[in-house]
């Protein structure tokens, strides 16, 4: 069993989500399954290539680890620096899974709970919340609004598993009315890529 967990990398992991999508078409299930996956991943770091180590130069690092061929999932890395985070933003419509290889990511979080038109909604802060190295967390809409921030002086590495490919987020922008944001939406890219046929050389 212990020998199991340290060889378990991300060819293993990428065959278990595989097997997830195409067993379970339930957001929530799905959901779970990846978060028990990713905790078994995180278990070590032997698996992440030296070369998606590093953040951006104006920016956190958003480096691609796999795309499935199918778009029925993405696995990203996401390397901070000290006083790099995010806006406040969602996840166009998909489920993710987060996790923290290693340090501390601070996750403010915020709920939809109504749409006054295409650009306007109300978000109803709904907590803060601390992961820490090897701590997971999930993300399900109409719940998939966050702030993410990195805590401390180290560079923090965060693990994320998405839906779809996200191409795309909205941005929330406060108004100055209580709780009323406005919104747009930003094309996302990465720092790096890798080839779908690389992962399993």
């Amino acid at each position: 069993m212990e020998l199991n967990k340290i060889n378990y990398k991300l060819s293993d992991f990428i065959r278990d989500l595989t097997n997830v999508v195409e067993t379970t078409n339930d957001d929530s299930e799905q959901v779970s399954q990846v978060e028990h996956h990713l905790s078994k991943l995180m278990r070590t770091k032997s698996w992440l290539p030296t070369e998606k180590l590093y953040a951006g130069n104006n920016s956190y690092g958003r480096h691609s680890l796999y795309r499935d061929p199918k778009d029925r999932f993405e696995v990203l890395a996401l390397i901070w620096e000290p006083g790099q985070s995010t806006p406040l933003h969602d996840h166009d419509g998909t489920w993710g899974v987060e996790g923290v290889v290693s340090g501390r990511m601070r996750i403010l979080n915020y709920l939809q709970s109504d749409s006054y038109s295409n650009q306007t909604i109300k978000l109803c802060y709904s907590g803060t919340m601390t992961l820490n190295e090897q701590s997971t967390g999930e993300l399900l809409p109409p719940a998939d609004c966050h702030i993410l921030k990195p805590e401390g002086d180290e560079t923090v590495v965060t693990v994320h598993v998405y839906g779809k490919q996200l191409k795309k987020f909205r941005i929330f922008e406060h108004t100055d009315q209580e709780d009323i944001f406005i919104t747009h939406e930003k094309p996302v890219g990465y720092t790096t890529e890798t080839c779908l046929e690389g992962l399993w050389n």
